[in-house]
Protein backbone atom coordinates (compact mmCIF):
# COMPACT_ATOMS: atom_id res chain seq x y z
CA UNK A 1 0.00 0.00 0.00
CA UNK A 2 2.69 2.33 1.14
CA UNK A 3 4.45 1.58 -2.88
CA UNK A 4 1.41 2.51 -4.28
CA UNK A 5 0.67 5.56 -2.43
CA UNK A 6 4.65 6.66 -3.12
CA UNK A 7 3.91 6.08 -6.94
CA UNK A 8 0.42 7.96 -7.03
CA UNK A 9 2.49 11.03 -4.96
CA UNK A 10 5.29 10.76 -7.50
CA UNK A 11 3.17 10.89 -10.59
CA UNK A 12 1.29 13.83 -9.18
CA UNK A 13 4.78 15.50 -8.37
CA UNK A 14 5.13 15.11 -11.83
CA UNK A 15 2.39 16.24 -13.52
CA UNK A 16 0.96 12.70 -14.70
CA UNK A 17 -2.50 12.68 -14.97
CA UNK A 18 -4.46 9.10 -13.50
CA UNK A 19 -6.83 9.56 -17.15
CA UNK A 20 -4.12 9.46 -19.17
CA UNK A 21 -3.04 6.41 -16.99
CA UNK A 22 -6.23 4.75 -17.37
CA UNK A 23 -6.60 5.09 -21.44
CA UNK A 24 -3.04 3.57 -21.43
CA UNK A 25 -3.91 0.64 -19.47
CA UNK A 26 -7.20 0.40 -21.89
CA UNK A 27 -4.69 0.68 -25.23
CA UNK A 28 -2.63 -2.77 -23.52
CA UNK A 29 -5.95 -4.25 -22.88
CA UNK A 30 -6.92 -4.16 -27.23
CA UNK A 31 -9.19 -6.53 -28.24
CA UNK A 32 -9.94 -7.89 -31.39
CA UNK A 33 -9.57 -9.16 -34.79
CA UNK A 34 -10.30 -12.53 -34.44
CA UNK A 35 -6.95 -14.43 -36.83
CA UNK A 36 -7.32 -17.74 -37.95
CA UNK A 37 -4.43 -18.88 -40.45
CA UNK A 38 -5.31 -22.43 -41.86
CA UNK A 39 -2.19 -24.00 -44.11
CA UNK A 40 -4.20 -26.61 -46.96
CA UNK A 41 -1.78 -29.15 -48.07
CA UNK A 42 -2.46 -32.33 -50.26
CA UNK A 43 -1.15 -35.12 -48.74
CA UNK A 44 -1.12 -38.49 -51.21
CA UNK A 45 -2.43 -41.68 -49.61
CA UNK A 46 0.74 -43.20 -49.86
CA UNK A 47 2.44 -40.59 -47.34
CA UNK A 48 -0.60 -40.54 -44.43
CA UNK A 49 0.97 -43.81 -42.88
CA UNK A 50 4.65 -43.00 -43.66
CA UNK A 51 7.15 -43.19 -40.97
CA UNK A 52 7.69 -39.67 -41.68
CA UNK A 53 4.24 -37.88 -40.06
CA UNK A 54 1.82 -36.17 -41.83
CA UNK A 55 3.36 -32.72 -41.39
CA UNK A 56 7.03 -33.47 -42.48
CA UNK A 57 5.25 -35.66 -45.40
CA UNK A 58 2.53 -33.27 -46.72
CA UNK A 59 3.31 -30.36 -45.02
CA UNK A 60 5.30 -28.90 -48.52
CA UNK A 61 2.53 -30.04 -50.99
CA UNK A 62 0.51 -26.79 -50.69
CA UNK A 63 -2.85 -26.14 -52.14
CA UNK A 64 -3.22 -23.03 -53.41
CA UNK A 65 -6.20 -20.88 -54.54
CA UNK A 66 -8.95 -23.39 -52.40
CA UNK A 67 -11.56 -21.71 -51.50
CA UNK A 68 -12.45 -22.00 -47.03
CA UNK A 69 -14.95 -20.44 -45.24
CA UNK A 70 -15.52 -19.92 -41.46
CA UNK A 71 -18.63 -19.57 -40.23
CA UNK A 72 -19.66 -18.82 -36.24
CA UNK A 73 -22.72 -17.88 -34.02
CA UNK A 74 -22.08 -14.24 -34.34
CA UNK A 75 -20.92 -14.15 -38.02
CA UNK A 76 -21.96 -14.33 -41.65
CA UNK A 77 -20.04 -17.21 -43.52
CA UNK A 78 -16.26 -15.24 -44.02
CA UNK A 79 -15.25 -16.87 -46.89
CA UNK A 80 -10.95 -16.86 -47.61
CA UNK A 81 -8.92 -17.98 -49.93
CA UNK A 82 -5.36 -19.82 -49.31
CA UNK A 83 -2.37 -18.01 -51.32
CA UNK A 84 0.40 -19.67 -53.62
CA UNK A 85 2.01 -20.74 -50.49
CA UNK A 86 -1.45 -23.00 -49.21
CA UNK A 87 -2.32 -20.40 -46.47
CA UNK A 88 -5.42 -18.81 -45.70
CA UNK A 89 -6.57 -16.00 -43.28
CA UNK A 90 -9.75 -15.35 -42.11
CA UNK A 91 -9.80 -12.49 -39.68
CA UNK A 92 -13.46 -11.11 -37.72
CA UNK A 93 -13.21 -8.27 -36.24
CA UNK A 94 -14.52 -8.85 -32.71
CA UNK A 95 -13.39 -10.04 -29.31
CA UNK A 96 -15.03 -13.70 -29.43
CA UNK A 97 -16.99 -15.86 -31.16
CA UNK A 98 -18.71 -19.21 -30.65
CA UNK A 99 -19.59 -22.50 -32.36
CA UNK A 100 -16.61 -21.50 -35.06
CA UNK A 101 -16.49 -24.34 -37.81
CA UNK A 102 -14.03 -24.27 -40.20
CA UNK A 103 -14.71 -25.78 -44.03
CA UNK A 104 -13.99 -26.32 -47.31
CA UNK A 105 -15.41 -25.93 -50.41
CA UNK A 106 -17.02 -29.52 -51.10
CA UNK A 107 -15.19 -29.77 -54.55
CA UNK A 108 -11.84 -29.78 -52.58
CA UNK A 109 -12.87 -32.74 -49.47
CA UNK A 110 -16.25 -33.92 -50.50
CA UNK A 111 -15.09 -37.00 -51.90
CA UNK A 112 -11.65 -37.93 -49.70
CA UNK A 113 -10.98 -38.09 -46.18
CA UNK A 114 -8.22 -35.77 -44.56
CA UNK A 115 -6.78 -34.70 -41.18
CA UNK A 116 -6.62 -31.34 -38.82
CA UNK A 117 -4.57 -29.67 -36.31
CA UNK A 118 -5.31 -26.58 -35.01
CA UNK A 119 -3.65 -24.96 -32.01
CA UNK A 120 -3.05 -21.93 -30.27
CA UNK A 121 0.53 -20.87 -30.53
CA UNK A 122 -0.13 -18.38 -27.75
CA UNK A 123 0.22 -21.25 -24.96
CA UNK A 124 0.44 -24.76 -27.00
CA UNK A 125 -3.07 -25.52 -26.58
CA UNK A 126 -4.68 -27.95 -28.87
CA UNK A 127 -7.85 -26.96 -30.31
CA UNK A 128 -8.66 -29.88 -32.68
CA UNK A 129 -6.50 -32.81 -33.55
CA UNK A 130 -8.25 -35.50 -35.43
CA UNK A 131 -8.87 -37.37 -38.80
CA UNK A 132 -11.85 -36.25 -41.23
CA UNK A 133 -13.91 -37.79 -43.05
CA UNK A 134 -15.10 -36.67 -46.32
CA UNK A 135 -17.24 -33.50 -46.57
CA UNK A 136 -16.20 -33.01 -42.83
CA UNK A 137 -15.32 -29.23 -41.06
CA UNK A 138 -13.09 -28.58 -38.53
CA UNK A 139 -14.90 -27.32 -35.08
CA UNK A 140 -12.82 -25.17 -33.17
CA UNK A 141 -16.10 -24.19 -30.79
CA UNK A 142 -15.04 -21.00 -28.83
CA UNK A 143 -12.52 -18.66 -29.78
CA UNK A 144 -11.09 -15.18 -28.78
CA UNK A 145 -8.83 -12.69 -30.10
CA UNK A 146 -5.87 -13.33 -27.38
CA UNK A 147 -5.45 -16.57 -29.11
CA UNK A 148 -3.11 -16.97 -32.39
CA UNK A 149 -4.84 -19.85 -34.23
CA UNK A 150 -2.88 -21.96 -36.52
CA UNK A 151 -4.68 -24.95 -38.35
CA UNK A 152 -2.56 -27.05 -40.35
CA UNK A 153 -5.42 -29.09 -42.88
CA UNK A 154 -4.38 -32.46 -44.89
CA UNK A 155 -6.49 -33.54 -47.91
CA UNK A 156 -5.97 -36.82 -48.27
CA UNK A 157 -5.44 -37.80 -52.38
CA UNK A 158 -5.24 -41.12 -54.68
CA UNK A 159 -1.34 -39.59 -56.00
Amino acid sequence: MRRLLLALALMCALGVSLTGMQSAAAEDASTGPIVITVHLANCPIDDVNSDLGLYEACHGNALAGESLSLSSQQTEPLAFATDDAGVGVAEVDLDSIDQVILSADPELNGATAGYAYCSDQTDGSVLFDSPLVAGDAIPLFTVNASQQIVCDWYVYSAG
